[in-house]
């Protein structure tokens, strides 16, 4: 039985390439672009979209469902067969047990105040910053303009100095390297590892021949182009989708 992925768009990708190369589950991973970007969405009506995203993988057969999305993960339902990436991210930062966190992801996931909450209550202080504008970016496939520079100089100026950040969107690992370059050596956390390490040890994956399936309700070349720029995946054969 194949695993879902879903995201509003490429960013979860690279948890889907993790979970092929250490796993033979199959896998199908749905890129949502159709669709109003997730972080601009009314809570009630984000909540009815990831509905139709989880009963169009129940349709499929699916059972088990990563959301590969910190914007979606704050409103998803505590379910056994589903995981956001915001409960792996929250491990990831208590494992390493900072004495302070930057938190830097979307406007929902900032706004939620998820992670400041919960880390704070774990005697972590912590600073947040809306970076918006890079997912933005690495999804039309900009991964090094100047643009692209101006605004991790903008976002990450203000917290430059704090030792440990969190990179609360699926997308920013991209752009890793350029981030430290502006910031100079510190510790960037990925929950995208953690995610799929807890998946991997956790999870009763089904066995399967490693097939995957790309799906978009949006456009199945700009999805291609991106995972193209992103990930230097060149087959991807994607399938239009409707919810």
């Amino acid at each position: 039985m194949a695993i879902g992925i879903c995201d509003w768009g490429i960013g979860g990708a690279g948890i889907c390439s993790m979970l092929r190369s250490e796993s033979d589950t199959d896998i199908v991973y749905l890129s949502d672009t159709g669709y109003t970007p997730y972080g601009r969405v009314p809570e009630a009506e984000l909540r009815a979209r990831l509905q139709r995203v989880f009963d169009h993988f129940e349709s499929l057969g699916i059972q088990q469902v990563i959301v590969a999305c910190n914007a979606a993960s704050t409103v998803i339902p505590q379910h056994p067969h589903i995981s956001g990436v915001i409960e792996h991210g929250i491990r990831l930062v208590q494992k390493v047990q900072p004495a302070e966190i930057a938190v830097v992801g979307g406007i929902r996931t900032i706004e939620s105040g998820i992670y400041k909450n919960r880390l704070e209550a774990a005697d972590i202080r912590v600073q947040q910053r809306v970076g918006q504008p890079l997912s933005a970016r690495i999804e039309a496939g900009d991964l090094d303009s100047d643009g692209l520079h101006a605004d991790i100089a903008d976002i990450f100026e203000p917290i430059k100095n704090v030792k440990h950040i969190l990179l609360a969107c699926t997308h920013y690992p991209l752009i890793s390297d350029h981030i430290l370059q502006y910031t100079g050596p510190l510790q960037l956390l990925d929950p995208a590892r953690e995610m799929c390490d807890h998946i991997l040890q956790n999870r009763q994956l089904s066995a399967g021949r490693r097939q995957l399936r790309w799906q978009t309700t949006g456009d199945t070349e700009q999805m291609r182009y991106s995972l193209q720029k992103a990930y230097r995946i060149t087959d991807a054969s994607i399938e239009k989708t409707e919810l």
